[in-house]
Formats: structure tokens, C-alpha cells, sequence
């Protein structure tokens, strides 16, 4: 029960990063650029998906988000000959994520396989 809470929290402090950047971003960078621009428009997607990536980045090449590392938690495979990579964890955290667990993610709240965690072959344990 206690990683199931860890986990929540860590997801929470991920998102957290993401919205900090976003509201950074319109907060310095809006009023620079202008707020009708197509400029605007095209660096906040730049900066929505780049900057969270790279302040991540780090943190995914030893298999962890900054919410997972703040935790002590760590993704390692299910799969024995797979390494974890900055990919794996990207896929893990942002594709299958988006795609199943904020959609069906009831299983991870009982303590069962996510299907992020089927479809990406890993699974959180703690440090």
C-alpha cells in the first residue's frame, strides 16, 4: 500500500515539474513574445515538451522521473535481457501513461500491473 501512495506522489511531483514550466513560461516568456503570436503558440508546444524532457532527462538514464527519484522509487524491466533506458522511461512515463493510465488506471491504485507497465515491460520498485 505504502508504494502505491509513493507512486501517486511521485506521479504528482512529475506533473507538477510539467505545470511549473508552463506557468513559467507564460509568466516570462508571454509577455516578451506577445500573446497573439504564432510565435507564442509555437514555443510554448517547443517549451511543453522540451524543457520537462530535459530537466527529466538525467533522471531517466538511471531509470527514474525527479518524482520517482524524490521517493527513493526506481523502474527496472520485467523483461531480463532489456535495459532501461531514457526511451523506455519516456515511453513508460509520457506515451503509455497518457494512453492507458490516466484513462484505466484503476489496477496501479489496487496495488496490480498497470497497463503502462505491460505495454513497456517494467515495473516501480523501491530503492
Amino acid at each position: 500500500m505504502i508504494l502505491v501512495i509513493m507512486r501517486m506522489l511521485a506521479t504528482i511531483v512529475d506533473i507538477l515539474v510539467f505545470f511549473i514550466v508552463i506557468i513559467g513560461f507564460f509568466v516570462f516568456a508571454v509577455p516578451i513574445l506577445g500573446e497573439e503570436s504564432a510565435v507564442s503558440v509555437v514555443a510554448l508546444l517547443v517549451v511543453a515538451i522540451a524543457v520537462p524532457s530535459l530537466l527529466q532527462y538525467p533522471f531517466m538514464k538511471v531509470g527514474q522521473t525527479i518524482g520517482k527519484a524524490f521517493f527513493g522509487l526506481h523502474i527496472v524491466s520485467t523483461n531480463e535481457g532489456r535495459a532501461i533506458t531514457p526511451f523506455v522511461v519516456f515511453h513508460r512515463e509520457v506515451i503509455a501513461k497518457v494512453m492507458s493510465c490516466y484513462l484505466i488506471c484503476i489496477p496501479v491504485l489496487f496495488g496490480k500491473i498497470g497497463p503502462h507497465e505491460v505495454m513497456t515491460e517494467t515495473r516501480v520498485k523501491r530503492i
